[in-house]
């Protein structure tokens, strides 16, 4: 989140911008998540920092309440491709931010509002459901900061990455922040210098910064197991579906029962396959909503086996399964669990 500022404007001069409410429904609590009647998750407003959008939102010469109603949109499809019950969220925007948005918001829904927020030279902060966006307060003195920024600082905030010469104060003028008169803006090695009398370009600079500070590209690791289960051997655990920790254990106490891993890293939406024992493992994988989405082909080597898939929506770190009887008897279990790493394959722990 960005930097909270202790005072907002009055409410007499905040156009706000109210997406309905959640409609009611009966819970009970699934594991670690509370769940709809429905069966469709419910997840809290501290979350959202994990929330990932089902697709990139490009923001093409929008304001700044067209932009937060646009994102808004994407995280209401999101939730109904995640099987998530949606937040009714507000932004409160003082008047009179038309300044066009140019870039295109990538990875998780409320540093999309953060983005907005800072190319708009806002400030923003959330109490509950709402989103409150202020000016920020301050003197009219000279502002002279350093920023240490990672090396491609410039390509991550511009949406023409290919361009690696281009001067990071056209790469801030391109996502739509008009700089006063007073600014200047330098680049050398991992530094960022700023200087300026306008509080709405420092608020633009720390902002950004403070996003791609904290920002961390997240990939997915995959844990898949085939388990043969003999013929005349029974197991009473789900033909497909999320599978509990205990039920897997059951699996594995089966008499003559014989597992094979296969892990996967892998890129969010990047397909990988590999050949393991008894057939070809096809997988691909994103993030969606407060989980994992995608699908795994297990092409089997036996005749007359046809493959099994699984497929779904599968919070992170929890297995879901398919399984397939073959017609010699013996069945056939495909287990897949995703999770969250960073670049370096250290799992990062998501709020669910």
């Amino acid at each position: 989140m960005m930097k909270k500022s202790p005072a907002f404007l009055p409410k007499a001069l905040l156009a706000a911008v109210s997406i309905g409410a959640m409609a009611s429904c009966t819970t009970s609590v699934s594991r670690d998540r509370a769940v709809a009647a429905d069966g469709r998750a419910i997840h809290r407003p501290e979350q959202l920092n994990d929330f990932y959008l089902k697709e990139p939102v490009k923001l093409d010469g929008l304001g700044t309440k067209a932009a937060l109603q646009k994102l808004d949109r994407a995280y209401r499809e999101t939730c109904r491709k995640a099987g998530e019950v949606p937040l009714g969220l507000a932004y409160e925007v003082p008047a009179g931010y038309h300044q066009p948005l140019n870039f295109t918001v990538t990875e998780s829904f409320e540093q999309g509002v953060a983005e907005i927020a800072a190319t708009s030279k806002l400030e923003v902060a959330r109490r509950g459901n709402t989103y409150h966006f202020q000016a920020p307060r301050g003197g009219d003195g000279l502002v002279r900061q350093k920023y240490q920024v990672p090396p491609d600082f410039v390509h991550r905030i511009s949406d023409e990455p290919q361009d690696t010469r281009l001067p990071v104060s056209v790469a801030f003028e391109r996502r739509g922040v008009s700089f006063d008169k007073s600014t200047r803006l330098t680049m050398k090695d991992s530094w960022l210098g700023l200087e300026t009398r306008d509080r709405g370009d420092a608020a633009a600079i720390f902002g950004t910064v403070e996003i791609v500070k904290k920002g961390y590209p997240l990939e997915i690791r995959l844990e898949t197991q085939t388990f043969e289960i003999p013929a005349g051997r029974s197991w009473d655990g789900p033909e497909n579906g999320i599978i509990s920790g205990e039920d897997l254990a059951k699996l594995r106490r089966i008499r003559g029962v014989k597992e094979i891993a296969q892990p996967f890293d892998l890129r969010s939406n990047k397909p990988s396959q590999g050949y393991i024992e008894g057939g070809k493992l096809s997988v691909q994988f994103g993030f969606l909503g407060l989980g994992v989405q995608g699908k795994a082909v297990f092409d089997q080597a036996a005749p007359g086996s046809r493959p099994v898939v699984v497929e779904g929506q599968t919070p992170d770190g929890v297995t879901r399964i398919a399984s397939q009887t073959r017609p010699d008897g013996s069945r056939v279990v495909v287990a897949v669990t995703p999770t969250a790493v960073d670049a370096t394959l250290r799992p990062v722990k998501r709020s669910r």
